[in-house]
């Protein structure tokens, strides 16, 4: 038999529980959550989460880990087939396109107000904009460059990073000399940040990848010699010494080393990394600048890649939807998400972070950052067939590192691997 005491607490907890409780499902990935390794991402995503809960106490906050690379995607495209998807997501930018073909990503228009979409970058919406509506919100962008010691630089008698490519070559003569590696950047197969350090010398050098209908061209014409030039610098720096062989086996984490060690002058990073290098070699706050890439051609200038993770809407049913937008509104609104970028290091997207907070105001490399950022930027082309272009160029760079392949027979090959791939996606 139950106790009155029992059956006054029953009581009390029915009259105290929502009366639309909703058990909100959401897939993120590891470095945006509280069980982010970086342990002030994990606090500020521990936070904001409890805040949240504390003012949606009808919402009940249950997340799982979803991988940020090729197999994550995957996952959400079988969970579409299955009609398991959660109730929102974080999805990497370049997903966007192939999620919405394949309806796994919910439009936002009739959510996100117009006033809150002016705040951010307009280069963000039309990255995250298919058919006139916008199908995600991008939190941050880590804004890729290449990272150096302004202490080393000055040790060779330079005062600013080499702007062309061959008073590159010749600044690493001068490091050889000293025992030290002028560059690392990441060429390992179908790792995206391979191709996203190719693409801001690419895209400078005047090259497309895609038409104005989303067919690939980044094999014709003047956009294949572009491309092979810049294969042609991987293999030029890896003959002269000036880059090391091994980068074909390297993600950008595995860069760091080298140059926590001051065997790497520059490498290939991101500003979502600044502060866990900080953290992991705190001298480098008071000595680390970033560079744009130097170039091959003069009078051109590197094009920055502006990408980033973005929250997306998933759920289809309107109550979780409605509770799925106040969790994706929340988690993106100004000031939650100055503290997520200044946490982390991130690059905000959102005009308001970059007036409001004093990190990203007076920190010098965030102001070096910031200039790229206002300078010559573009997005990942808003289109389905983009995942399998960036797959295919960078799993041509071990071959031209190794020279066993062409710079020319690269992009043939990059070509043959992607077409396939567009025929099914548009005959299907």
């Amino acid at each position: 038999m139950i106790s009155r005491i029992g059956l006054a607490a029953a009581a009390t907890a029915l009259m105290a529980a929502p009366a639309f409780a909703v058990e909100l499902n959401i897939l993120v990935t590891a470095g945006y959550s509280p069980a982010a390794g970086f342990i002030p991402s994990a606090d500020v995503h521990r936070r904001l989460y409890d805040e949240f809960q504390a003012q949606n106490p009808d919402i009940t906050l249950k997340y799982e880990i979803l991988d940020p690379g090729p197999s994550g995607l995957q996952k959400l495209l079988t969970l579409a087939s299955s009609n398991n998807l959660p109730d929102a997501v974080i999805v990497d930018g370049q997903w966007i396109a192939r999620l919405v073909q394949s309806d796994v990503l919910q439009p936002l228009d009739g959510y996100w107000s117009a006033e809150d979409q002016a705040d951010f970058h307009p280069a963000v919406i039309e990255a995250e904009t298919i058919d006139g509506k916008p199908y995600a919100v991008m939190f941050q962008t880590g804004m890729r460059g290449l990272l150096y010691r302004p202490s080393v630089l000055n040790s060779i008698g330079l005062e600013e990073f080499p702007r062309s490519f061959d008073d590159f070559l010749a600044a690493a003569e001068q490091l050889k000399a000293e025992g030290i590696t002028a560059e690392l950047v990441p060429a390992k197969a179908t790792e995206e940040p391979s191709t996203m350090h190719m693409l801001a010398i690419y895209w400078g050098l005047g090259g497309e990848l895609v038409d104005e209908e989303g067919a690939p061209v980044f094999f014709e014409g003047d956009n294949a010699a572009h491309l092979a030039t810049v294969y042609g610098m991987y293999r030029d720096m890896v003959a002269k010494g000036a880059m090391l062989p091994d980068v074909t086996t390297m993600d950008e984490g595995a860069l760091r080393p080298y140059f926590y060690g001051g065997e790497a002058f520059a490498i290939g990073g991101s500003s979502s990394g600044v502060r866990q290098m900080w953290s992991e070699l705190p001298e480098l706050e008071e000595d680390m600048a970033v560079a744009p890439y130097p170039m091959p051609v003069e009078g051109t200038e590197p094009v920055t890649i502006l990408g980033g993770f973005a929250y997306g809407l998933t759920a289809t049913d309107p109550e979780r939807a409605d509770a799925a937008w106040k969790f994706i509104e929340f988690m993106t609104e100004s000031k939650n998400l100055g503290d997520i970028c200044e946490a982390l290091g991130n690059l905000p997207v959102r005009n308001s972070i970059w007036e409001n907070n004093a990190f990203f105001a007076t920190t010098p490399i965030m102001a070096s950052f910031k200039q790229m950022y206002d300078g010559k930027m573009q997005t990942r082309p808003a289109v389905p067939i983009y995942t399998a272009i960036s797959s295919a160029i960078s799993s041509q760079l071990p071959g031209v590192i190794a020279g066993t392949i062409s710079p020319e027979d690269a992009v043939i090959a990059a070509r043959d691997a992607v077409m396939p791939e567009y025929e099914r996606q548009t005959t299907r």
